[in-house]
């Protein structure tokens, strides 16, 4: 993010005269001009170090996996092609009952 190493300089914009007298490693040495851009400098270094460090946390890939699964069912039997598996069938033919739900398939009527 490009906000992060300007913070610091408007930090020291807005708090110029505290950090050139309280916070400057060089306040004892006014022939170097250094004014607190020492410690301007390093804000601007941990924030850039900061900025680094969250640029290669934002890099770990994560590896998701989607697993699906869906169990079928068969309600139907498989029966051998023999003489007591056709009485099955007939015997289990005569259970069947078919019951018509035309009601319950229609669309549902809209009244304005």
């Amino acid at each position: 993010m490009l906000l992060k190493p300007i913070i610091p300089v408007l930090e020291y914009i807005v708090f110029y005269d505290y950090i050139k007298n309280e916070l400057c490693v060089n306040k004892d040495k006014p022939e170097l001009h250094c004014d607190g851009k020492c410690y301007l400098a390093k804000q601007i270094a941990k924030a850039q170090e900061a900025e680094k460090e969250r640029r290669e946390k934002k890099q770990i890939p994560i590896n998701t996996t989607v697993e699906f699964c869906e169990v079928i069912t068969s309600y139907f039997n498989l029966f051998i092609a023999t003489e007591q598996s056709q009485q099955t069938l007939e015997y289990k033919d005569t259970l069947y009952a078919y019951t018509s739900h035309s009601r319950l398939l229609r669309p549902p009527i809209l009244v304005f």
